[in-house]
C-alpha cells in the first residue's frame, strides 16, 4: 500500500505517514491480514540499511524492502539489526 513520505527531507530520510501507517494496520486486522514490511528507494544511495535506516528500525522482524540503482534489496529488521534476505521472482 503505497504512503506519503512525510519526512521534512525525502530525498535524504523517509518516514511514513503515520496515519496511513496506523490506517494500514487497522486494514489488516480487519481482514485478516498482515504487515509484512515496508520498501522505501534509495535515490542517490546503495541498496542496502543506511545509518537512518538502523536508527529508526523497530526489531520487529519485518521485511524492509529497498530500492536502489536498479536493484531490489530485502532485509529482515531482525532484534540484532538488519539481515539480508535472499529471493526470486517467479512468472506466473
Amino acid at each position: 500500500m503505497p504512503t506519503a513520505n512525510v519526512a521534512s527531507d525525502p530525498m535524504r530520510h523517509f518516514e511514513i505517514d503515520p496515519a496511513a501507517l496506523i490506517a494500514a494496520h487497522r486494514h489488516a486486522r480487519a481482514d485478516g491480514a498482515k504487515v509484512l514490511g515496508y520498501f522505501h528507494s534509495h535515490p542517490n544511495g546503495l541498496p542496502h540499511p543506511s545509518r537512518t535506516d538502523q536508527a529508526a528500525a523497530a526489531g520487529d522482524n519485518r521485511i524492509w524492502a529497498i530500492v536502489a540503482r536498479g536493484r531490489i534489496t530485502l532485509w529482515k529488521d531482525a532484534p540484532s539489526g538488519f539481515e539480508p534476505l535472499s529471493y526470486d521472482t517467479v512468472e506466473g
